[in-house]
């Protein structure tokens, strides 16, 4: 069931991305790299749902979110680049799982599955924002050197600072409630190796609520606000999948 899952959500991923690089001339419908994408995402997450929560199996769930999540919120505000970007990782997340993962079972304990999935759609969100973040970088450094034709493909930089605090704004609040429902619902944090996970989801959290504040006292705006997105992702990155990482493929621990 996961493989074949797998392999229908990568050929529609692909079927997508040809629509969306303009590979394909016939666009006569406009939707259609949107309804490619999203029922790709469906069946990317019903795979993830068959892998369990291991370290590949928790690519593929940010990776499908990430997916679902650009196609709900950016797709039909007019970008098409980053949802192009979602799906490419999606791909590759979705092929690592057909090679190195295997079919798991999920926590028994439905508090766990809650935190599990507040953490993943949090991770998915902030994923977005890292990516934009990134494209806000590489257009302004466009406009810099008068690159005109690579950045007229791109949306004005308005309206990538726009999404990019949205996007912030909703993983910061994922985030929170994830913190508060670990808090909650986990009660043996040693035993389970979640102190670092903790401090550095904690220092992560502080990034982004900084960001936050200094858009709304200081008007924070561009280059900074991208910079300093990416260092928050960055310790999330290390936070979950750093640790898990560490602790599943090469301590071989669960």
């Amino acid at each position: 069931m996961l493989t074949w899952l797998a392999l229908a959500a990568i050929s529609l991923y692909l079927a997508a991305l040809q629509q969306q690089i303009g590979l394909s001339k016939k666009l006569s419908l406009p939707t259609l790299p949107w309804w490619l994408s999203a029922l790709a995402a469906c069946l990317h997450l019903a795979a993830a749902y068959f892998a369990g929560l291991d370290f590949f199996a928790s690519l593929t769930w940010v990776s499908g979110l990430m997916t679902l999540l650009s196609c709900v919120l950016l797709t039909r505000r007019g970008e098409v680049f980053l949802p192009a970007v979602a799906n490419a990782i999606a791909i590759v997340a979705l092929t690592l799982l057909q090679i190195f993962g295997q079919q798991n079972a999920h926590p028994s304990d439905w508090q766990i599955q809650l935190h599990a999935a507040i953490a993943l759609l949090a991770y998915a969100l902030l994923s977005l924002a890292a990516l934009q973040a990134l494209l806000l970088l590489l257009s302004e450094r466009a406009l810099r050197s008068l690159q005109w034709r690579w950045v007229s493909a791109l949306p004005p930089l308005s309206r990538l600072e726009r999404h990019l605090f949205a996007l912030i704004w909703a993983g910061f609040v994922g985030l929170t409630l994830t913190l508060v429902s670990g808090g909650l619902f986990i009660s043996d944090w040693f035993a389970q190796h979640l102190v670092h996970k903790t401090v550095l989801t904690l220092a992560a959290w502080l990034v982004f609520a900084l960001i936050l504040l200094a858009r709304w006292r200081l008007g924070l705006r561009g280059r900074i606000a991208a910079i300093w997105t990416l260092a928050g992702m960055a310790l999330l990155l290390l936070a979950f999948f750093g640790s898990k990482l560490v602790l599943e493929i090469i301590l071989q621990r669960t």
